[in-house]
């Protein structure tokens, strides 16, 4: 236990390690995350059980653990965090300027029809603003987006298969991105809409469950009364699409993965509705930030021009 009266001096940086460590359970994978090495990692929180005179670790095997008052101190660690993060929202918004670094990531097909635009008028009109991005798969960047790695994410959220909602973060809808059904150019279906039961026999071309869009079609079609024939096991668009376009079955794809097809491939409707909807994420802390209202500002209005507005 700490003693009474005692007074910790921890630094922020030993807050966000411990926090970290929490979540990644070992002190490899914490300085990885977080820009480290693991042996600065481990100074600094030796460092921090010496000012608490207490151990905040314990050894299990080749791995560490949270004591209680490890435990203790990354509950009040969250509090504190956010609590800067308002502040400095706060003082930004003071000056009104759209300066300092922002870190934005975003998934494959959002990058060229909105990401890219976004960036070239971030440049232009707001010249002290600098902006990093990375391409994040939706469910990482909304972690990253909640441990406070990354400032702004496009995300994705799918109704017939919800994700995770982080308390700690704010969401704005972008637009709403249909689903339509991609088959070889000599294919029987079509070109009237087909209804996805018709599809319980056909072999279909997906992504693995373990991601948000492959867990949102296998619901849709089970919804539809049917445990679909995934007979290739997808991740990327484009990859789904060839083999599309090679005969080896249809690929439920959403609206922008179709924007450039090869040939051999059709877009045939769907009479059911599966969908997914485009989302911004970010911390509620950081709300009222300049930088961060001007970029989310920039990307509806690359979406708007792109006629790409909400829909219910």
């Amino acid at each position: 236990m700490i003693g009474y009266g005692r007074t910790v001096d921890v630094s922020l940086r030993q807050l966000r390690m411990l926090r970290e460590l929490s979540h990644r359970g070992t002190i490899a994978a914490t300085a990885d995350s977080l820009g480290y090495t693991p042996s600065a990692v481990s100074q600094q929180l030796a460092s921090l059980e010496r000012s608490a005179g207490t151990a905040v670790l314990e050894r299990v095997g080749r791995n560490v653990r949270l004591t209680d008052a490890g435990r203790e101190l990354v509950h009040h660690a969250g509090a504190v965090l956010e609590r800067l993060e308002q502040a400095e929202a706060a003082l930004q918004a003071v000056t009104g300027a759209v300066a300092g670094r922002l870190t934005v990531s975003s998934f494959e097909s959002m990058f060229r029809p909105v990401v890219a635009p976004v960036l070239a008028r971030a440049r232009e009109r707001h010249p002290d603003l600098e902006i990093s991005s990375t391409e994040l798969d939706p469910d990482v960047a909304l972690d990253a987006v909640d441990r406070g790695r990354i400032d702004l994410a496009v995300i994705l959220d799918y109704p017939h298969a919800p994700g995770p909602r982080p308390a700690d973060v704010e969401r704005h809808r972008l637009l709403v991105d249909r689903f339509e059904l991609l088959v070889p150019e000599d294919d029987p279906l079509g070109p009237e809409p087909v209804a996805l039961a018709d599809l319980a026999e056909r072999d279909l071309i997906g992504a693995p469950s373990h991601f948000g869009c492959g867990r949102c079609v296998i619901q849709a079609c089970r919804d539809a009364g049917f445990e679909p024939r995934i007979r290739h096991g997808i991740d990327t668009f484009p990859s789904a699409i060839h083999l599309a376009a090679a005969g080896a079955g249809v690929v439920l794809l959403p609206t922008l993965a179709l924007t450039e097809l090869p040939d051999g491939v059709r877009v045939v409707p769907l009479v059911d509705r599966i969908e997914r909807s485009v989302e911004l994420a970010h911390r509620r802390a950081s709300r009222g930030r300049p930088a961060l209202d001007a970029v989310v500002e920039l990307f509806r209005e690359v979406v708007g021009d792109l006629d790409l507005a909400p829909s219910a």
